[in-house]
């Protein structure tokens, strides 16, 4: 297989993300009332878009507040949490060594504020030719849509893609455009 191109999953790839995350989420919902536990938010939020879990969330807890409004505290929240976030510091080591001869990519659900926070306070950000988030997008992550869109912006063919993903969902997003990819696996403990 011929690799022009190495695309990046952000949480739980690059980054140990699973903790600010949740403590974001759990903080921006506390703010309305509605209580969540760490250990369930984790697992609800996942690799997931906040479009995707958000709204049955809080329709099963009888709220009636805007999804996108607990979504823009939860970036509020999540900004100021960068230094708690751990960097997978031998995938870092392969992206910089591989950098001078592969195209690379950058491809989360994360809004755009929420990965460039992550990115920019560990000085990752000039390590990517492309960055997709899930504000670049319309379908997230199991679609495709994330995949394809790096690969076209790189100008390299799916087939010489290979993705670095950690969940299920972003592994078949991946595999649905036709990009080999590779489970890495970076969880924190303290969410086992």
């Amino acid at each position: 297989m011929k690799v022009s191109a190495l695309l990046f999953d952000l949480d739980g790839t690059l980054a140990d993300t699973a903790i600010a995350n949740a403590k974001a989420y759990v903080a921006a919902l506390a703010e309305v009332d509605v209580h969540v536990d760490l250990k369930q938010m984790h697992q609800l939020a996942s690799g997931r878009n906040w479009r995707q879990f958000l709204p049955p969330l809080l329709e099963s807890s009888g709220t009636e507040i805007d999804p996108a409004l607990i979504a823009k505290r939860k970036s509020h929240h999540y900004t100021t949490m960068a230094k708690d976030v751990e960097i997978n510091t031998p995938l870092i080591k392969l992206l910089i060594s591989s950098r001078p001869q592969l195209k690379t990519a950058l491809v989360t659900t994360a809004s755009s504020v929420n990965a460039r926070s992550i990115i920019d306070f560990h000085g990752l950000t000039s390590l990517f030719d492309i960055i997709i988030t899930g504000d670049d997008v319309t379908r997230h992550k199991p679609n495709p849509e994330a995949y394809l869109m790096a690969a076209k912006r790189l100008n390299v063919p799916t087939e010489e893609c290979l993705a670095f993903e950690d969940s299920d969902i972003g592994i078949s997003s991946a595999q649905a455009a036709g990009i080999s990819a590779i489970r890495v696996l970076f969880q924190s403990s303290a969410m086992a």
